[in-house]
């Protein structure tokens, strides 16, 4: 684990709601390196020509998500997919849209010698961090070590990233009784968690197959129907025909504070979000059983359940995780 001699503890936050997390054995949270990820992660030296840093496509009032659709990077070039946003990591065991990384350490270092986001090498990185006033200290803060390497790079922006919870939205709050959600946000929740299945009369929105639990994801890969482009997904790495399409789930928390939507970020509003479930998903074979079972025609939702679920997923802010 290369622990400093004297590692500070650091107090890792969640509510009751949430389960609790398989947090890494080998990399435990602590202060020293949780500081040094978060310098790290603000850092534009790890960009190849000292412009972009983690935090130039994860902007802490979008929830550490991107308002572009694709994020700039170096040379006027633009990342292939959306920027997803950067909270409650410590329950997922995959990354990236398509799952390409395994962990997080591992998906800390992508992004820093992809040519279209940093297009840095890591070898020139640890150059430029030894030769940084601050980064030696910084380091034997973190490693017992004190070595500047890509590993330890990883493991830093990892803590870092593992620290990051939310769980207080006003959804939470009606939900421990110190807040009430409206008319119109009953109705939406209630949308939200009910089937689609009109034999026993019942005619929700069918979201929380996907998006249930107080996590408000599965942390799993669907294909949600949207009209297919190049980018085949979760295929690109498995080379299985049945995963073409299918992209990572993400969860719904801080939803109105991460737009654009999808992958690709095709959608502006949430009130498109809901119009592609209503009307517009696109039928394949490898279209979620939870979306397949749906009519031809769609949900059809009415313009009040339309509204009532879109003023129901804006409950899902989290003012103290922007604020801090």
């Amino acid at each position: 684990m290369d622990l400093p001699a004297a590692p500070t503890p650091y107090p890792f936050k969640l509510s009751s709601r949430l389960p609790i997390p398989s947090l890494p054995l080998d990399n435990p949270l602590i202060v020293e390196r949780i500081e040094l990820g978060r310098r790290l992660f603000h850092d534009s030296q790890l960009s190849i020509d000292n412009t972009i840093a983690c935090a130039s496509c994860h902007q802490e009032s979008h929830a550490l998500s991107d308002p572009a659709a694709t994020s700039a990077g170096v040379n006027g070039q633009f990342s292939r997919r959306h920027s997803m946003p950067l909270f409650n990591l410590a329950w997922k065991d995959s990354f990236f849209w398509d799952g390409r990384a395994h962990s997080l350490r591992e998906q800390a270092l992508i992004p820093i010698e992809d040519p279209r986001e940093m297009g840095e090498s890591l070898d020139h990185v640890i150059e430029k961090l030894t030769a940084d006033a601050d980064y030696p200290t910084l380091f034997s803060n973190a490693f017992g070590s004190g070595a500047i390497t890509p590993q330890n790079i990883g493991l830093a922006i990892e803590n870092f990233l593992l620290s990051l919870t939310s769980y207080d939205s006003k959804f939470d709050q009606a939900m421990s009784g110190k807040a009430q959600l409206n008319s119109s946000e009953q109705r939406g929740l209630e949308l939200f968690m009910t089937e689609f299945e009109p034999r026993s009369r019942q005619y929700g929105a069918d979201c929380f197959h996907c998006h249930g639990g107080a996590l408000l994801t599965d942390n799993r890969f669907h294909d949600n129907g949207l009209e297919a482009t190049s980018d085949l997904g979760l295929f690109e790495v498995t080379r299985n025909p049945m995963d073409a399409n299918r992209f990572f789930t993400p969860s719904l928390r801080n939803i109105a504070l991460t737009a654009p939507y999808m992958h690709d970020g095709r959608f502006q509003t949430l009130e498109e979000v809901v119009e592609h479930y209503s009307s517009g998903v696109t039928s394949r074979v490898t279209l979620d059983p939870n979306l397949a079972k749906h009519p031809t025609a769609g949900l059809q939702l009415s313009a009040q359940d339309k509204t009532a679920l879109v003023d129901f997923l804006k409950t899902l802010s989290d003012p103290r995780f922007i604020q801090n």
